[in-house]
């Protein structure tokens, strides 16, 4: 399911200069939430510490894959 669609009623920013533009656009008032990925969050703590948010682990958006494989190897590969 694509993002927009699960929250269709959302303001949408993506800009092109990646966290900094988030930033700019967050202290414009642009954005209420910052929507950032778990592997991202190290190098913008900083950044989030001195605007005065804060990071938590709830779930925005999940990508569901899978992947093709015989029955009798789906057991050993499965988590």
């Amino acid at each position: 399911e694509e993002i927009r669609q699960k929250w269709p009623k959302a303001n949408w920013i993506f800009p092109n200069d990646e966290f900094d533009g988030v930033f700019e656009a967050y202290a414009r008032g642009e954005c209420k939430v910052l929507a950032v990925g778990r592997e991202d969050k190290f190098n913008i703590l900083t950044k989030l510490c001195d605007n005065g948010l804060v990071y938590t682990d709830d779930l925005i958006h999940e990508n569901p894959i899978a992947f093709p494989i015989r029955p009798e190897l789906a057991s050993a590969f499965s988590y």
